[in-house]
């Protein structure tokens, strides 16, 4: 569940401002996409949360394998 370990872990900071920065900038410039195909507005901040921490836990798992081996 949630903990705020997640906080201090670099990993999350890493992916954080890159993933930010893209989901800003796609919202800007793809705002008049979005307003043709309300879907896509509310498909694209919920797959791109998913995406964010898909990519945290696996970067962890696998980070986290490798400190073991």
């Amino acid at each position: 569940m949630f903990s705020f370990q997640t906080f201090k872990d670099k990993r999350y900071w890493i992916l954080l401002l890159p993933f930010l920065i893209v989901y800003i900038v796609v919202a800007i410039f793809s705002s008049g996409y979005f307003t043709g195909k309300p879907i896509l507005a509310l498909l694209f901040p919920f797959l791109s949360v998913m995406l964010f921490w898909v990519t945290y836990h696996l970067w962890k798992y696998v980070g986290d394998k490798k400190r073991e081996d």
